[in-house]
């Protein structure tokens, strides 16, 4: 029997058009999340082959003139490997693989494959096809390189499954997300079956526009009644969802914030062993930092989505005990020239025996970076910066403060909102994205932790970081 109450008939009409609206968007940001995530997944893996290329250039050349045996090689890869989940192949300059560290040499010449044809001419680039089971892989490679002779090719393999898995969750965060956002506006519908149809024609000529991609479009809100109160409820989700899409295209555009440091310290310490001019307690204490950035870049991907995932509440908690102080020390080393150049006063302050948080070490690395950053990059020259560390009542307590000139009130309550800037026109000349500290409080908060900023104008600036010890 066909419904014939008006009040029923407005509301399934309505209820239709933002289903429709709400699908839309959905399919547009379905489209959108996957296509980001594969072009991530690739860039990713040709970024990892040209790293792995530039790490194994002298081992392979020392191997290639007889100076160190094959296993030297055979060792890093396997490393390599094992730590990016990957497989990596070698290939000589024919296109023969001479080394795989799935221990299965693929026959033949491989210098065919697009990836690899690349390579051979100095480029580094990717391939999608089906390995030997059958399943869709990504290959990137890159060539080892020795002035301008090519010594080997490095290629990396991965499933496509890897960015599938990644599509799908994200598909599931929004599916969640649209659900909601439809049933708030089912319920909404009944009001407004109650009342006026012509409230009714302007939210959905707002909700055509909204679904055509028009996101800045706004309903035009001037009644003080239930209709205004909808009508401001309806900007307000557009104005979330505009943000939503908007943000996940400034996480491409900040990495590079992201992998900045860490790419530094590798090159910097790179050079000096190659130099050969190093103690060998010095040379040690170089190769393991370069272990521990080539370990977090890694991670370095996943944390650039790690906002998205927190807000879902779907990030993992990391349980490996971490040496917070450790993980500082590490970070003021390769923060020295910077540090040298401000002629900044530099304090640590931590005691020998400080407990261990249980923790992802990216993210305690992350928060640890961003912090040192602004507190290096905001403070004045020839001034100090303090890093305290003390443990009490379970708690790690962490203080970094600097000399500078402060932080206006206005601004203090906005320091952790995504790309804030408290001073836009000193942020001109100053490197940065405006997505440090809105991760940090994420990766705090995610661990049960809190943070809190206080900045007295012209006297400088402390941070207070509080984080659960490891529970034995």
């Amino acid at each position: 029997m066909m419904p014939t109450s008006v009040r029923t008939r407005l509301m399934l009409a309505y209820a239709g058009l933002i289903l429709l609206g709400f699908a839309g968007l959905a399919l547009l940001a379905g489209r959108q999340i996957a296509q980001g995530a594969t072009e991530d997944f690739q860039q990713s893996l040709e970024a990892e082959a040209a790293l792995i290329a530039r790490s194994l250039r002298e081992p392979v050349e020392h191997v290639a003139e007889g100076e160190e045996p094959r296993s030297t090689v055979e060792t890093a890869v396997a490393e390599y490997a094992a730590q990016q989940d990957r497989r990596i192949t070698l290939l000589d300059p024919a296109g023969r693989a001479w080394l795989d560290s799935s221990g299965s040499l693929p026959t033949g010449s491989q210098s065919a494959q697009p990836e690899v044809a690349a390579a051979l001419n100095g480029r580094v680039t990717h391939d999608i096809r089906a390995d030997e089971q059958g399943t869709q892989t990504v290959y990137a490679a890159a060539p080892i390189t020795e002035d301008g002779d090519i010594l080997s090719i490095v290629r990396l393999s991965a499933p496509l499954t890897t960015t599938q898995a990644l599509v799908a969750q994200r598909w599931l965060v929004l599916a969640a997300g649209v659900g909601g956002l439809t049933l708030l506006a089912l319920l909404a519908s009944l009001w407004l079956a109650a009342s006026f149809t012509r409230p009714l024609r302007q939210l959905r000529h707002s909700a055509l526009q909204l679904a055509g991609g028009n996101l800045a479009h706004r309903a035009d809100v001037t009644r003080r009644d239930e209709f205004g109160e909808l009508g401001q409820t309806f900007n307000h989700m557009a104005a979330q969802l505009q943000a939503l899409l908007e943000e996940q295209r400034a996480f491409a555009s900040n990495a590079s914030h992201e992998l900045r440091t860490p790419l530094t310290t590798i090159r910097l310490r790179s050079e000096a062993l190659r130099e050969g001019t190093l103690d060998e307690a010095t040379a040690r204490q170089y190769v393991a930092e370069i272990d521990d950035e080539v370990a977090r870049l890694g991670y370095l991907v996943n944390d650039l989505i790690l906002l998205s995932r927190l807000d879902a509440g779907r990030a993992e908690l990391g349980t490996e005990p971490v040496d917070v102080a450790r993980v500082a020390r590490g970070l003021l080393r390769g923060f020295e020239t910077r540090i040298a150049a401000k002629g900044l006063a530099v304090s640590f302050d931590a005691p020998a025996e400080l407990p261990a948080v249980a923790a992802n070490p990216g993210h305690v690395q992350v928060v640890l970076q961003n912090l040192l950053d602004n507190a290096v990059k905001y403070g004045e020259e020839n001034g100090r910066v303090a890093w305290h560390f003390a443990a009490a009542d379970g708690q790690l307590h962490v203080t970094l403060t600097n000399s500078g000139p402060g932080i206006a009130s206005e601004d203090l309550p906005r320091l952790f909102e995504r790309f804030y800037r408290a001073d836009k026109a000193r942020t001109r000349t100053v490197a940065g994205t405006g997505l440090g500290l809105a991760l940090t409080r994420s990766i705090v908060q995610l661990y049960h932790g809190r943070i809190e900023i206080d900045s007295p104008p012209g006297a400088g600036t402390r941070v207070q970081l509080w984080w659960p010890l490891l529970q034995n």
